[in-house]
């Protein structure tokens, strides 16, 4: 057993003890998956002032803290106004957690298809992969008092259409296992290690140093204290990756991602600070040092000359007295503090901008939202330290570009949450996939839109509706105007870009076998 499979293996252990010493039966540890339709009844409503007892930040939520926030919603004075997207929301969780207090066994299923007219998941960068892709998904959730044990595996035809998808695309059907986790909880603390997508990001946008861009990995993740002071610490394996660029060495470096996160509740704002590495090279393995959530990993890299790629952030979120939300998250990737004529690196920077529900008449609520990567975000010198997993960022799709996206949020006299949008994206040739620039380039490397601009105009509507028992409807749609496409100057093209996702998983397909 290798040592981070070791470590892995204590966690659990621990995260089993604490969980039966500390909680009672019921507890709901099951997680609700990020692309589950239930997060856009949870934006709609917290961009409303609703379920302020979920963090913002950090994702994925349990499906017991979802079920008790809305139970405290509904004590609100204009709760009657929403019921039908508590209810819808109660419905979609449901899923993950059958029966509240039953212990035992439940498997489930259902199947589903994709229309889509790209194979990339991110349509601001779409393809011309247009395919109609059948689906199948399959579920098991083990309740045992307050510990849950949790599986999501999905045969998926669309999945042979997407560049960031690794695995084999020479079959029928692709497929893999999106969530597989154990998770336990006690008062003042939560332990989950295995599978799972997660995100430390603005609302209704993805983290800078953590989100779920890349397909689910490994991970073992803890948290202690409260909403309102506590410390989230996440350890991953990451893929194996080659030691140079050069395409005739085949030597394989090992890899490994830790980021640690303090969050503070200040009365109605909410501030986080956190640090991350990826490290690894040939034959180096886990390194314990490199994991510790209460130690300064800057202090380890350059006290006892641990070689790791740094990055720094820091967020901070005002819930506005009427349900607004506005937000900043800053990310400081390379920055040069040595005195080093010419090993200077340029900056690399990322910024998040976001203001959710500011009002307007009707219930509909007005979004705004702003990302900029500059060109070398999440590159290093050194191949295997940069920010990716299978090829795709570990926070944005993308680096060397920046988007603005505005947009109203109709409100609850519908019975699910659609927001028409307008977006305006830049996308430069800096590439975080590329070698980092050699040192006598990088005094005069652009920071920020390098090469041929690719600029996209995109206007669209996106729509998540829980239709019947069972049935539920993701969509996301519109037409992309673009100049320079294809990086040749000059050259424009117009399409109609979307998916829509329609998917139908029956009570009735479920088995339950419960302990007693």
């Amino acid at each position: 057993m290798t040592p981070f499979a070791r470590t892995a293996a204590r966690v659990v252990a621990c995260a089993l003890a604490l969980a039966v010493a500390g909680t009672a039966a019921g507890a709901q540890n099951a997680l609700l998956p990020l692309d589950d339709v239930a997060y856009a009844y949870i934006d709609a409503l917290q961009a409303r002032g609703h379920l302020r007892e979920l963090p913002l930040v950090e994702r994925p939520y349990s499906v017991g803290a979802v079920r008790a926030a809305v139970a405290a919603a509904r004590a609100r004075r204009d709760a009657a106004t929403y019921e039908r997207w508590y209810a819808a929301l109660e419905a979609a969780a449901e899923k993950y957690a059958p029966e509240p207090g039953v212990q035992g066994l439940v498997v489930g299923g259902g199947v589903y298809a994709v229309a889509q007219t790209s194979g990339r998941r991110d349509l601001m960068r779409a393809d011309e992969a247009n395919a109609l892709a059948p689906g199948f998904t399959v579920r098991a959730i083990l309740e045992a008092g307050p510990v849950t044990a949790a599986m999501r595996a999905f045969g998926d035809r669309r999945l042979r259409e997407d560049p960031d998808f690794t695995g084999r695309k020479d079959r029928v059907i692709a497929g893999r296992t999106e969530d597989a986790y154990v998770a336990g909880s006690w008062k003042y603390g939560t332990v989950q290690v295995g599978r799972v997508a997660r995100s430390w990001g603005m609302p209704q946008l993805l983290g800078l140093q953590l989100s779920q861009a890349p397909y689910t990995y490994e991970q073992a993740y803890a948290r202690i204290g409260t909403p309102n002071l506590h410390l989230s610490s996440l350890v991953a394996r990451l893929d194996d990756d080659f030691t140079t660029f050069d395409p005739r060495d085949t030597t394989t470096a090992q890899r490994y991602f830790t980021a640690h996160r303090l969050g503070v509740r200040l009365g109605s704002v909410d501030v986080g600070l956190t640090e991350s590495i990826v490290y690894g090279g040939a034959g180096r393995g886990f390194d314990p040092a490199l994991s510790n959530p209460v130690a300064f990993i800057s202090l380890a890299q350059f006290a006892e000359n641990r070689q790791v790629n740094m990055a720094y952030g820091v967020d901070a979120l005002w819930r506005a007295p009427k349900g607004a939300l506005l937000g900043a998250q800053l990310l400081l990737d390379d920055f040069q503090i040595d005195r080093c004529p010419l090993c200077g690196e340029p900056p690399s920077l990322g910024l998040a901008l976001s203001a959710e529900g500011v009002p307007l008449a009707g219930g509909t609520r007005l979004f705004a939202n702003y990302v900029r990567m500059n060109s070398l975000n999440y590159r290093a010198e050194r191949r295997w330290e940069r920010y990716v997993y299978a090829g795709v960022g570990l926070g944005q799709w993308a680096s060397d570009f920046d988007e603005l996206r505005v947009g109203v949020d109709v409100g609850p006299a519908l019975p699910f949450p659609v927001r028409p949008y307008l977006a305006f994206r830049r996308q430069g040739e800096g590439d975080y996939l590329q070698p980092f620039p050699p040192v006598e380039q990088r005094n005069d490397w652009p920071a920020f839109l390098q090469g041929t601009v690719i600029r996209t105009l995109r206007a669209g509507v996106t729509g998540n509706w829980r239709l019947l028992p069972g049935l539920e409807l993701q969509g996301d749609v519109g037409v992309n105007r673009v100049w320079n496409a294809g990086r040749v100057m000059g050259r424009t093209a117009d399409a109609f870009e979307g998916r829509v996702r329609l998917a139908w998983e029956p009570r009735r397909l479920r088995v339950r076998l419960p302990f007693d």
